[in-house]
């Protein structure tokens, strides 16, 4: 089977492997989650969730299926305690959401990346 039929650009990838190469990422591990931007010749290329660029084999990368969890996020979001203030700030945009890129607004964007890592800090009773 060829690899390449099944990954290609825009695929959220699991990573873990080691640079080998003669760049200042030789030597670093790299593992987490990102999404590719080039597939061809049996390697991929692409970045992390945090920014960081990376190269490897595509055997060094699994495509998973990203669940969305913005269903579950915005109500929580919405009983916390700050978010009248933003909502007042932004109104209807606050919860604008860009494919790729995330929600426009920052402090949700944060908001919503510790929400899908388990980060919360306390549970709400509702």
């Amino acid at each position: 089977m060829d690899w390449g039929d099944i990954m290609k650009k825009g695929d959220r990838v699991e990573v873990d492997f080691i640079s080998e190469s003669a760049t200042d990422y030789s030597g670093k591990r790299f593992h987490g989650y990102g999404v590719l931007d080039r597939v061809e010749d049996g390697r991929v290329m692409g970045r992390l969730n945090d920014g960081t660029p990376f190269s490897c084999l595509e055997a060094d990368v699994k495509v998973i299926q990203e669940v969305d969890l913005r269903k579950e996020f915005e109500p929580f979001f919405t009983k916390q305690p700050f978010f009248n203030s933003l909502k007042y700030q932004h109104g209807d945009r606050l919860f604008d959401f860009d494919e790729g890129i995330g929600y426009r607004n920052l402090t949700v964007q944060v908001g919503y990346v510790c929400f899908c890592k388990d980060d919360r800090e306390f549970v709400l009773n509702d």
